[in-house]
């Protein structure tokens, strides 16, 4: 009997305890992503209008130099900025994720001082860096959809699964944030790499030109880029565009992949950061 009803007074404390603990990782998070914005923009005459401005600024040289000088075409997008639509699509995804991945890649080793003084859960400083990039998501993907009714691209039923894909770009670059950050920490040399690796995944990915003119022998392997398969589903879902077979299905496993595997592979690596802080 007294075993009885110590399991659930056990369970109950673990419950609290777990409450406790998101609640203070929660108001953690806010404090550090408030200090992140102060910081970004501090000594700026413009401050948080430059997250407006850059985004903009890097469709405007994208549209004019491939959508205007070059003219690249969309085939399958019926409409007179059918170009510019794709190259936002992209964008919405691509600006984002190379700010979470850029900041969050270093994120742990450039507070490795304050951690080592001030111990608290290691995660919130990738989880800050992505935090940070959710108002470039947002006025990209605001952009995106004023812009394809103003053209008469939509709105269409299929963008009711919008918030879904949402979900899943922020869980996706939030598990490859853990799994660069820790792995920079340990070994400093992934910084480096992953500066190389962004240039060359803005062009593995169909952004700046559509995967309609790519050979049809070689759509398969746009498969491999989780952030290829993240464009794919939005010019799929928001500008009803074909996309390649399994795009979706190839999607879904990145998330869980990146996800659930950054998230497994930083928790197993902490006690290592422990012993080095």
């Amino acid at each position: 009997m007294n075993r009885e009803k110590k399991e659930p007074r056990a369970a109950g404390t673990a419950m609290v305890a777990s409450a406790v603990g998101a609640q203070r990782a929660w108001v953690l998070w806010r404090y550090w992503l408030l200090r992140e914005f102060k910081t970004r923009y501090a000594g700026s005459m413009l401050g948080l209008a430059w997250a407006f401005i850059q985004p903009l600024a890097s469709l405007a040289i994208f549209y004019v130099l491939f959508g205007l000088v070059l003219a690249v075409r969309v085939p399958g997008l019926e409409s007179s900025n059918g170009y510019l639509l794709h190259l936002l699509a992209g964008l919405a995804i691509w600006l984002p994720f190379t700010d979470a991945i850029g900041r969050g890649v270093g994120s742990i080793a450039a507070y490795e001082d304050f951690l080592r003084k001030q111990p608290m859960p290691a995660e919130i400083l990738p989880a800050v860096s992505v935090g940070g990039s959710l108002l470039v998501l947002a006025i990209g993907y605001g952009l995106l959809l004023v812009l394809s009714v103003g053209q008469g691209v939509g709105p269409f039923l299929s963008w009711a699964w919008l918030p879904i894909l949402v979900v899943a770009q922020i869980a996706l670059t939030f598990g490859l944030t853990l799994v660069l950050s820790m792995a920079h920490f340990l070994w400093r040399d992934v910084g480096s790499f992953v500066g190389f690796a962004l240039q060359l995944g803005f062009y593995l990915t169909p952004i700046i030109y559509p995967l309609a003119q790519v050979p049809e022998r070689f759509h398969h392997w746009f498969l491999l880029n989780p952030v290829a398969c993240l464009v794919l589903a939005v010019q799929s879902l928001v500008l009803h565009m074909p996309v390649p077979q399994g795009s979706m299905l190839a999607l879904v496993v990145w998330v869980l992949l990146l996800s659930g595997g950054g998230w497994w592979f930083f928790r197993s690596m902490k006690p290592v950061l422990g012993e080095a802080l």
